[in-house]
């Protein structure tokens, strides 16, 4: 109980600014590495410097999402209430919560499969394939869906270390797996010239033996979450706690996808050619919102754990560390939306049209990026203190209730251009919202902060008067 020991103490008393950092970076390394994944699939799809098979994975990507976020929807909702039980100290539950999670994930991403499989057809016809990328989208699809019960436990099992604090295994699965990702995609995609369905075998295996990775953490005993069938007891309270987060969540990502299938349905007027571009662009703005989702993702089990401590006083301290480290982080993140924007997308692609349009997405999405740390930060800690409407509203904002109505009028008014300008100027309506929704939540903190001063001065004189 050692390791346990010492996740307790670095929520409860471990200096805020450390607290925080100690958690974030190895999370952060971790999206990183998720990151890689794709990337490095896409990568290697680019030296085939051929664009109907990059189109291929920019349009089986929100496919992808969608069947992802059904299914790790307790994984997604879970942490949330693990970290809570354990600022309250109530361990059974969390080993209760953790084994429903995985195996109510398992359960439904299966059935999720089996759908996909028997309506494939539909489903590439829906997506905006053409006649020449509806085969390597089919290819890429097909292996990703059958498999994506692996994939799956690939985000859940690490997402419950994290939530106690085991950043360090967490993080070392997901590198094991990223770097047999990279050793396999030459092979498969290059030298065995399976193209897109190269890269989607490539993470699958990737996937398999990180997971293989975490069961063996698990199995171990040396953690507070558990996979033992014997704690798969569901209850009304852990599909209630768990639901209340984890249901925003998917179905805010789900909108996510259905929002780049509609995108590319209104771009494929303009050719092929901006679909690859703009598949390329969002790896770049998938990674800027995942990096820092990972940073402030590091900030919620402290919060969490605090919130369910009653300890408001550190909660309110890491919210506003977490708010100004993070919009620091942001200003970083403007170098490779501006600066170095052609350089990277020469990386995946040799095709200067594909790379003229890519530059205008992110030059473009630049406006927003410094903005993203308050919106994040903000949401997260909705999130961690189980304000399950406000984290629903933030979430929906970014990926659909901004980006829907702006999609089509953009595009309606200004053409080809307007797309480009669409996820910025919803990423900034997005930010606004959540100030203002923010506000309130901040204020009832700062409240709760001057009541916890309070008594403390008070226990002080107490003990003075006593001495």
């Amino acid at each position: 109980m050692s390791n346990d020991n010492e996740n307790l103490k670095l929520m409860e008393s471990t200096p805020v600014p450390k607290a925080i950092l100690t958690l974030a970076i190895p999370t952060v390394l971790s999206m990183i590495v998720s990151l890689i994944y794709n990337i490095t699939d896409t990568y290697f799809i680019g030296l085939l410097d051929d664009p109907i098979q990059l189109g291929a994975i920019s349009l089986a990507f929100p496919v992808f999402m969608i069947f992802q976020a059904l299914g790790n929807m307790f994984g997604a909702g879970a942490p949330s209430y693990i970290s809570r039980c354990l600022g309250a100290k109530k361990y059974d539950e969390v080993k209760r919560t953790s084994a429903v999670s995985v195996y109510v994930s398992m359960g439904a991403m299966i059935v999720l499969s089996i759908l996909g499989m028997i309506f494939m057809e539909p489903i590439l016809h829906m997506i905006g394939t053409s006649s020449e990328t509806i085969e390597p989208t089919r290819n890429y699809l097909s292996v990703i869906i059958s498999c994506s019960v692996v994939i799956i436990l690939q985000i859940v099992l690490p997402s419950m270390l994290r939530a106690e604090g085991k950043v360090k295994p967490a993080v070392a699965g997901m590198i094991i797996g990223t770097v047999l990702n990279i050793v396999l995609d030459p092979v498969f995609i290059l030298v065995l010239n399976m193209g897109a369905a190269g890269a989607a075998w490539a993470t699958v295996i990737g996937n398999l033996v990180a997971v293989l990775f975490y069961i063996v953490v698990y199995i171990k005993g040396n953690t507070m979450v558990s996979i033992k069938p014997s704690d798969f007891k569901p209850s009304k309270r852990i599909f209630k706690e768990v639901l209340k987060i984890g249901f925003p969540a998917s179905i805010s990502q789900i909108l996510g996808s259905t929002v780049m299938v509609l995108f590319n349905n209104l771009a494929a007027e303009y050719g092929d050619v901006v679909i690859s571009s703009y598949g390329v662009a969002l790896k770049m703005i998938q990674m800027e919102f995942m990096i820092l989702f990972g940073y402030v993702s590091g900030y919620m089990p402290f919060a969490g754990y605090n919130y369910g401590a009653g300890n408001i006083t550190r909660l309110t301290e890491a919210l506003k560390f977490t708010m100004i480290t993070s919009t620091v982080l942001c200003v970083i993140f403007l170098i490779p939306f501006t600066v170095l924007a052609p350089n990277y997308m020469q990386i995946f692609t040799s095709n200067q049209e594909i790379i003229d349009i890519g530059v205008q997405f992110l030059n473009a999405q630049a406006w927003a990026v410094p903005f993203m740390g308050v919106q994040l930060s903000l949401m997260t800690t909705f999130q961690a203190t189980g304000q399950a409407f406000r984290a629903l509203v933030v979430n929906m904002g970014r990926q659909f209730l901004f980006y829907v109505p702006y999609l089509y009028l953009f595009q309606y008014i200004w053409g080809l251009k307007g797309l480009l300008h669409v996820q910025m100027a919803a990423d900034l309506s997005t930010t606004a919202l959540s100030v203002i929704i923010g506000t309130h939540m901040i204020i009832g903190l700062h409240k709760q902060h001057k009541k916890e001063m309070s008594e403390m001065t008070e226990i002080k004189k107490e003990l003075v008067e006593v001495k």
